[in-house]
């Protein structure tokens, strides 16, 4: 005997309508995808791409990396997209000294490299208070 549950699940078979999904693809959407973008001996992480930012935002971006002095003052980086949370350790190499954290998704890595957590860029660029905030964190961990 065919249940009405069951006759419902055969016609969305039929039409490639699943009822339930896997648990592996649910944790997926539950982590968003991260940029990471690198100069030198610093990697930012940010919401979207760094080419995507105005002008603006990206001088606040490339200025703040600048000032931890772990740079060669470049403005060139590269950047990356991450979308896996357990691949994180993978992305980051050994030569980064610094990672600073623009999203507000808690980052864990195993290597010993500092994070500094951040308000997003746009919250920086609205309220300044929130860039003294961040330099003293920059000051106090790099004994600027």
């Amino acid at each position: 005997m065919i249940t009405a549950s069951l006759k419902t699940n055969l016609i969305l078979k039929e039409l490639g309508i699943t009822r339930f999904s896997s648990r592996s693809s649910a944790n997926k959407s539950i982590f968003n995808s991260i940029y990471i973008y690198k100069i030198d001996k610093v990697s930012v992480f940010l919401k979207k791409d760094f080419k995507e930012y105005d002008i603006d935002k990206k001088k606040l971006i490339l200025a703040i990396m600048n000032s931890t002095t772990l740079t060669n003052g470049g403005s060139s980086g590269q950047s990356i997209l991450f979308d896996n949370k357990n691949e994180l350790d993978d992305i980051i190499d050994s030569s980064s000294k610094l990672i600073i954290n623009f999203t507000n998704i808690e980052i864990k890595i195993s290597a010993k490299i500092p994070i500094i957590d951040s308000f997003d860029i746009d919250e920086l660029v609205s309220n300044p208070e929130n860039k003294k905030h961040l330099w003293n964190s920059i000051k106090t961990l790099l004994n600027l």
